[in-house]
């Protein structure tokens, strides 16, 4: 604002640009939360620079907690927050991959890069839950519950806070819902002022991060004779094909596709686009912000001028968002929130490329050249199935195309009650959600493909099982509402927050929760969807918060709520939590005798959280009856009736997973703010966890339904460390963000094991089991009876030798013992670097994932079942035993060579990796290079999963985030840089 003239103020946008007209005073000043106020003489008509510095205490921000804020001086709960600003430029479409290295206490996993499925998997301190679907955080989007797949569809630029409630203290008001942690997100509103214009468009390329590399035709042949020879089986090639194979002089007859690179191009090209429109007065304030987002598929188009069909990857999504704020009388606040997001996701027709091109099964790389001379399509027609070559689908077969139509309003109201008691007012919301998705497929059979013998230039029709015929079939299409969410919930509470003689400062929040969900599903795409009994959830919550001075520091959360998902006796629960804060910074006896610290401030917190995520069916308490899909014959003739079987059966006491936790934390600030540290050990006790117990005799011929019996426990630290300071005009700062968690199983009711080695009990959830891998075999092993084998098993040297753990002489599941870590890391680390320099920013992520293990198996890895790879030229042979790589090549799945049949450690890494997850070089236009009325713009160039490094590539090819257990064979991650311009007016 004008020095002298307090009504002439305007407002920054979120990238601390302004512009402001003088009256009477060549003097400003700029004051932000949590820094130091600062004047500035500016001369007529010229573009200024102001760094703001810390304030002496740097924790006068406000944060966001659930229903409401805190000072993080204030706060005794763990919470870790980031404002959207220091994300909204990365080039990704959801907001969870953005996350990924900047929260302390947030684990991600990106297991796929998919357009529109590309959005990580995160956990907040890790997992602590027995069931599969017990580990997901809550999310919170404006004081509204969402779900992993709507936060994944937000438009980043809506955004103005993230934070992530980690401890009892912060989660207790949630009750049920809060023991997995909460992930709060508040949007942007309007502030009073002149409309102010932003538009922001960006765009760029997107490349693998890592691509699969196979062998050519000729060494694959090498390697295919090799396996055979193994055998004792005939080789399949001949010196000459292995002349043509390695010369290429034969390209129909003895040809070589790199599939990979003949379906996909080098990169493909994301766009994003944004406008904001924010203004208002003192009674109406508006925020209107529209978006659109497309990702293309990195598949070459392969489509004919005559059909036009599109069955490339690509995302398509359109957001649109209005935030009303009306002050309707003095005391009466109004808003009206309403948002729509409009989506396509397409994908090819029946065809998972990248597991086409990994399965060796289906394609070899000698197996058919591209496409015939006279322009027909291939077949594999060396393979059993015979298949169309992946060219040949993509052109020809169609696509699947999911829309989704993802909308919500919110209602509420705030009436201020000063008449009755100063700070006291009523709050109240409704909001509604749905979320609706149909599926469009246009699809048709195999197309006519034919074998070309270059010996005689013969053509040949497929008449195996994939025949396509001798013509193109006619395209048809099969739709279906297959997705229809709704969600309703009302919220009433009081709100209280006042300052008694200037030192004690309390807080309340009494608040009223009911909400309705219900869940219609057709996972098929094809069948339509039926209706389904909504989930009911109500409850009430109740905060209270003092603090003396901001010294002593003092909350109770609670909530007293239930689920209708258990037996009306067992339906609520209460779940109580205490938070206690100390600011020795404040004390005048420490303050007098450590000038150099600007804070410090202990916290710890108590409290019980329970979560209502269970597996099976909504009322676990009901007895279940399944009907089949088959028939069964009564009498001498075909009477068919329906088979209905008894399911699982009904338990009255099922009731909510409970979870006790402890948090211990430092907060500090040294040196006038230039080094912050912020520090955390939390425990939580997670017990009652529903599992179906594998103790219960099979002989009963019953299934038994989910019981609280399961106990686990989860600990770690979190820390995070800044420094920023500046050197004459540059700014610079340097942080550091650590997490730590690792879990235990204490009791999972599981059948008494032959083994102390076969317990899953003491062990991590998720715990990998499979055989120890001791050498290889040789022959000596081979003909000796006492060194143990699978029973049946045709053992040769060179293949994979295990440890007889129970010393009976046969290798069997009784040999079976933990291998590896889970596959979630445990450790996870973020290093975040950032200079500035007049206009000039610069700010770069390293992200790194440590303490936890990747197996693959199948396609990934296997010869023939995979295409070969250069680890396989590596094999054990006679002449390489004492130097081998790979077990000896077979052609044979079943051997104990096979990870899919005998896992073991030989197959699963101690995995790591370090990514340079973003990068981001801004600069800030002059105005007076801006024509119009434009009054700041800014120039910017991002990347995103730039460069990683992984220590699974030695084995693997594929990326170090995909999931164990499988192929490995998921649509790529992938690199992303962006160029784009912001400007406003």
């Amino acid at each position: 604002m004008e020095k002298g003239a307090p009504k002439n103020a305007v407002a920054a946008d979120e990238h601390g640009r302004f512009h402001i007209t003088l009256h009477t005073s060549n003097t400003i000043i700029v004051s932000y939360l949590n820094f130091q106020q600062q004047e500035v003489t500016v001369k007529k008509e010229s573009d200024v620079l102001v760094v703001l510095q810390p304030s002496s205490q740097g924790m006068e921000e406000s944060i966001v907690v659930g229903f409401g804020r805190k000072k993080r001086i204030t706060n005794t709960g763990a919470v870790s927050s980031i404002n959207a600003d220091e994300i909204r430029d990365v080039p990704t479409s959801s907001v969870q991959n953005a996350l990924a290295g900047k929260l302390p206490g947030f684990f991600t996993q990106q297991r796929s890069g998919q357009p529109g499925h590309d959005a990580s998997d995160y956990y907040i301190r890790g997992v602590s839950s027995l069931n599969a679907n017990g580990n997901q955080p809550l999310i919170v989007v404006d004081d509204i519950e969402y779900t992993y797949d709507q936060l994944a569809q937000i438009n980043v630029n809506e955004i103005e806070s993230i934070s992530i409630l980690k401890d009892a203290s912060t989660t207790a008001i949630y009750g049920i819902k809060g023991a997995n942690g909460v992930l709060v997100v508040t949007t942007r509103r309007g502030v009073a002022g002149k409309p102010k214009f932003d538009v922001r468009v960006e765009g760029g390329g997107q490349a693998p991060v890592r691509t699969p590399k196979f062998l050519d035709s000729y060494h694959t042949a090498l390697l295919v004779n090799q396996a055979y020879a193994n055998d004792g089986i005939p080789q399949q090639f001949s010196q000459s094909d292995l002349d043509h194979f390695r010369t290429g002089d034969d390209p129909y007859g003895h040809p070589y596709v790199n599939w990979y690179k003949a379906l996909n191009k080098d990169y493909s090209l994301q766009a994003n686009t944004n406008l904001d429109i924010s203004g208002g007065t003192s009674n109406v304030k508006y925020f209107i912000s529209g978006g659109a987002f497309t990702q293309n598929g990195t598949i070459k188009n392969f489509s004919t001028n005559s059909d036009g069909v599109n069955s490339n990857y690509f995302y398509k999504r359109y957001n649109v968002r209005s935030n009303l704020d009306i002050q309707a009388t003095r005391n009466l606040s109004l808003r009206l929130d309403a948002t729509v997001r409009l989506s396509d996701i397409n994908q090819p027709y029946a065809l998972n490329l990248i597991s086409n091109i990994f399965d060796f099964s289906k394609i070899h790389p000698y197996s058919s050249p591209f496409i015939n001379p006279n322009g027909t399509y291939s077949y594999a027609y060396d393979t059993q199935n015979q298949l169309p070559t992946p060219n040949a689908q993509l052109a020809t077969q169609g696509y699947k195309r999911n829309r989704r139509t993802d909308y919500n309003v919110l209602m509420g109201f705030t009436e201020k009650l000063d008449d009755i008691t100063r700070g006291l007012s009523l709050i109240g919301r409704v909001a509604y959600a749905n979320v609706e998705q149909n599926t469009l497929t246009l699809f048709r059979g195999f197309p006519p493909t034919y074998h070309y013998d270059p010996r005689d230039n013969s053509y040949h029709l497929n008449t195996g099982v994939s025949t396509g015929g001798y013509t193109y079939a006619t395209y048809r299409t099969l739709g279906n509402t297959d997705l229809d969410n709704q969600r309703t919930n009302v919220q009433v509470y009081l709100n209280y927050e006042r300052v008694f003689a200037a030192d004690h400062h309390v807080t309340s929040l009494l608040l009223w929760n009911q909400e309705s969900y219900r869940v219609d599903e057709d996972a098929t795409g094809i069948l339509p969807i039926s209706g389904q009994v909504p989930q009911k959830f109500r409850g009430y919550s109740l905060k209270l918060g003092y603090d003396y001075k901001a010294k002593y520091l003092v909350d109770f959360n609670g909530a007293l709520n239930g689920s209708d998902r258990f037996q009306a006796n067992h339906r609520e629960g209460f779940f109580p939590a205490v938070g206690l804060g100390w600011n020795i910074s404040k004390e005048p006896f420490f303050s007098k005798h450590t000038s150099n610290i600007n804070l410090l401030k202990l916290r710890a917190t108590y409290g019980l959280v329970g979560s209502d995520v269970a597996p099976g069916n909504q009322y676990l308490y009901f007895q279940t009856y399944n009907q089949a899909t088959t028939n069964y014959s009564f009498g001498q003739t075909d009477n068919p009736a329906p088979i209905i079987s008894e399911g699982p059966l009904g338990n009255n006491n099922v009731t909510w997973e409970k979870s006790r936790k402890e948090d211990i934390g430092v907060d500090l600030n040294l040196w006038n703010d230039k080094l912050t540290f912020s520090g955390d050990y939390f425990h939580e006790y997670r017990y009652d966890q529903l599992v179906v117990p594998g103790s219960a005799q099979l002989i009963a011929g019953i299934t038994i339904s989910p019981t609280n019996v399961g106990i686990t426990v989860n600990r770690g630290f979190e820390e995070t460390v800044t420094w920023h300071d500046k050197v004459g005009n540059v700014q610079y700062s340097v942080g550091l963000v650590w997490s730590f968690a690792k879990n235990k199983i204490l009791y999972e009711a599981e059948a008494s094991p032959r083994y102390p080695w076969l317990a899953v009990t003491g062990h991590s959830i998720g715990q990998p089991f499979g055989y120890k891998f001791i050498g290889y075999y040789t022959q000596a092993d081979v003909n000796d009876p006492k060194v143990a084998k699978p029973v049946g098993a045709d053992i040769q040297p060179g293949d994979l030798k295990y440890k007889d753990l129970n010393g009976d002489g046969i290798l069997n599941q009784n040999d079976v013992t933990t291998i590896g870590k889970p596959n979630l890391p445990n450790t996870t680390v973020g290093l975040p670097i950032k200079i500035g320099y007049k206009g000039f920013d610069a700010s770069v992520l390293f992200q790194g994932a440590f303490g936890y293990s990747l197996g693959l198996q199948g396609s990934a890895i296997e010869p023939f079942r995979g295409q070969f790879q250069p680890i396989h030229q590596h094999a054990w042979t006679e002449a390489t035993a004492s130097s081998a790589e790979f077990p000896r090549l077979t052609s044979n799945p079943t051997t104990i060579n096979s990870p899919t049949l005998y896992n073991s450690d030989y197959w699963t890494i101690n995995a790591h990796y370090i990514r340079l997850k973003t990068v981001e070089l801004s600069y800030i236009l002059p105005r007076k290079w801006l024509p119009l009325k434009i009054n700041n713009g800014r120039l910017y160039l991002t990347a995103y999963n730039l460069l990683t490094w992984s220590n699974i590539t030695k084995k693997y090819q594929a990326d170090p985030e995909v999931a164990s257990n499988t192929a490995g064979d998921a649509y790529l991650t992938q690199r992303v840089i962006s160029v784009g311009l912001q400007v406003g007016l």
